[in-house]
């Protein structure tokens, strides 16, 4: 399981820029350094002192004390693979070779009913874990449609039989494999696995009209959230739309509630607020 963040601080810093759609000089000259510097550490290849990080913080609107662990390397959630939940089985796989996603198997563990969240690769790992579960599958749900979060989406559905569900304003993602599709995931509707739900949320912005699928106890969230970070925007509207969206549907949550995201290791509602530099509240 992950031993890192998916997002490093360069990564932070290059999202909130490219979200707000900065350019590099514009943000190295209102936090006191060069266009070479931003680029740097945008790849890795720089890390600035404690006041520029600081500044960075002011300029991009990040919480300035979270930017400063994440500069630092401070934070890795408790448990990455999620933690063991009362009423709803979930096996997280880490899937791919060298672009890595999380694919989910979730599921009710009195009537053996079951879902695949995000198949992005490897459909006989994703197959084996629902195997291992001992869990019927009845739904493939997607949070949006990347992708990596719908490689394997075709033999999963094949060897399943399920019902492949998906938000209607990302069937232009989806392009051909639209028609694979069986229904529509509208917010505020609830998905029935056996004696379990998940709801429906809207969680936009890294993509047109992305979801959240939401348990009492945990929550699938794709890539609207990574711990210590979010999913990438390009303009402004979608980056603004997205951190609404996470700060109103999912770290409104209970502070227990495990995040399971599309990269990267599971986190908590309360470790986000502590630690994600996205949200200042």
């Amino acid at each position: 399981m992950y031993d890192a963040l998916e997002d490093e601080f360069g990564d932070v810093v290059g999202k909130a820029r490219r979200g707000q759609e900065r350019t590099t000089a514009d943000v190295g000259r209102a936090s006191g350094l060069s266009a070479s510097d931003i680029e740097r550490l945008e790849a890795y290849d720089f890390v600035p002192g404690p006041e520029q990080v600081l500044a960075l913080a002011q300029t991009l609107g990040l919480a300035p004390e979270k930017l400063q662990r994440a500069a630092a390397v401070e934070f890795l959630p408790n448990e990455p693979g999620g933690r063991e939940l009362i009423d709803l089985v979930v096996e997280m796989r880490v899937l791919g070779t060298d672009f890595l996603m999380n694919g989910y198997v979730v599921g009710c563990p009195r009537t053996k009913v079951g879902a695949i969240v995000d198949p992005g690769f490897q459909a006989d790992r994703i197959l084996q874990a629902a195997e291992g579960a001992q869990l019927e599958i009845a739904f493939i749900l997607l949070t949006h449609c990347h992708h990596d979060h719908v490689g394997a989406l075709v033999e999963i559905r094949q060897a399943t039989q399920a019902a492949v569900l998906a938000s209607e304003g990302e069937m232009e993602l989806l392009g051909d494999l639209r028609q694979h599709v069986d229904g529509y995931l509208v917010p505020g509707e609830l998905i029935e696995i056996g004696r379990q739900s998940l709801r429906v949320a809207a969680t936009p912005g890294h993509t047109p009209a992305g979801v959240s699928l939401i348990h009492a106890e945990a929550a699938f969230v794709g890539d609207a959230l990574f711990a210590g970070s979010v999913g990438g925007t390009r303009n402004r509207s979608d980056y603004n739309r997205q951190r609404g969206a996470v700060r109103s549907e999912l770290l409104s949550l209970p502070e227990d509630t495990t995040l399971y995201p599309g990269h990267g290791p599971a986190t908590t509602v309360a470790q986000e607020l502590t630690n994600n530099p996205f949200f200042t509240e």
